[in-house]
């Protein structure tokens, strides 16, 4: 069985862009059909490239499922950004309470201030006489 580009680069553990350079400059060798789909031999590719550990044989192809399953994993994660998705909207209504305060403080008129008595009058006025309108 041949490779297509694909499969080589998947075999090999590089980019479908190295493998077509290689076949560009003649690095290695490999047939181009009518489509542009390229054909490559693995004893070829492998000349070359030398093969990933633990890739799949040529003759089996990998099938995963559609979705993957959930895991202990999975639901614990789920579960934590539901957590997180409550603590961020309690923080918000926290937020917006303090804003709404903020607010109502900063519209509210200010205290008037408060009324002082004249100081009576000190020991040197009272002696001279000053400050009482003699």
């Amino acid at each position: 069985m041949k490779y297509t580009a694909g499969q080589a680069a998947k075999a090999a553990g590089i980019s479908k862009a190295t493998i077509t350079r290689a076949l560009k400059s003649g690095k290695i060798s490999g047939l181009k059909d009518d489509s542009g789909t390229w054909t490559i031999d693995p004893a070829e590719l492998h000349r070359v490239f030398p093969p990933v550990a633990g890739a799949p044989p040529e003759t089996q192809t990998m099938k995963r499922p559609a979705t993957p399953e959930e895991t202990g994993e999975t639901a614990a994660l789920k579960r934590e950004n539901q957590m997180l998705r409550e603590a961020l909207a309690d923080a918000k209504q926290e937020r917006d309470r303090w804003h709404q305060i903020a607010e109502r403080l900063s519209i509210a008129r200010p205290a008037p201030a408060p009324d002082h008595p004249k100081p009576a009058a000190g020991f040197w006025s009272r002696l001279f006489g000053k400050g009482r309108g003699d």
